[in-house]
């Protein structure tokens, strides 16, 4: 199933009363894309059309395209998961290749944000010996590195830009 047949069944099974206008501008795609898709998908027997009294359609899931969004939402789950553990393996790999290169005090900079969280998270579990993970600006030293969090590419000789580091 595509990316837009997906946007379009988990609108309908928030809102099967929405109408093919307001799925267009909820989901940024076109009236006519919105309306093929809804063809397919009542074709495929995952969607069922039904008009109520005001002669306005309304779009119901079957079984089949019920059963479709929870097989897809369990593959956003797994997805989602096998993601997060790749980040935290690439985590594990930059903060070891730093302290065998000598850098003993780890800064985090930048928004604090969800990634500063997973950071502290790996550090704890690494237990790299006499090193210690901060928050924020400190005094330059050479045995330091600055982890720059933010999306703003940081030059410096003891900046790394997390973002751009993470091989995911």
């Amino acid at each position: 199933m595509f990316h837009k047949d997906r946007l379009i069944l988990n609108h309908l099974y928030m809102r099967s009363e929405a109408s093919q206008r307001e799925i267009a501008l909820v989901t940024g795609i076109s009236l006519g894309q919105v309306n093929a898709i809804i063809k397919k998908l009542c074709e495929n027997n995952l969607l069922r059309q039904e008009i109520t009294s005001n002669k306005k359609y309304k779009y119901v899931l079957t079984q089949r395209g019920l059963a479709e969004r929870a097989r897809l939402s369990n593959e956003d789950i797994l997805s989602t998961i096998r993601n997060y553990n790749k980040i935290q393996d690439s985590l594990k790999g930059l903060l070891n290749r730093l302290h065998v290169k000598g850098y003993k005090e780890f800064v985090l900079e930048g928004d604090k944000c969800d990634l500063h969280d997973v950071i502290r998270d790996v550090f704890e579990r690494l237990e790299l010996e006499n090193a210690s993970l901060l928050w924020g600006p400190s005094e330059e030293r050479n045995d330091q590195v600055v982890l720059n969090l933010g999306r703003r590419f940081i030059t410096g000789a003891h900046t790394v830009n997390v973002l751009n580091e993470l091989n995911v």
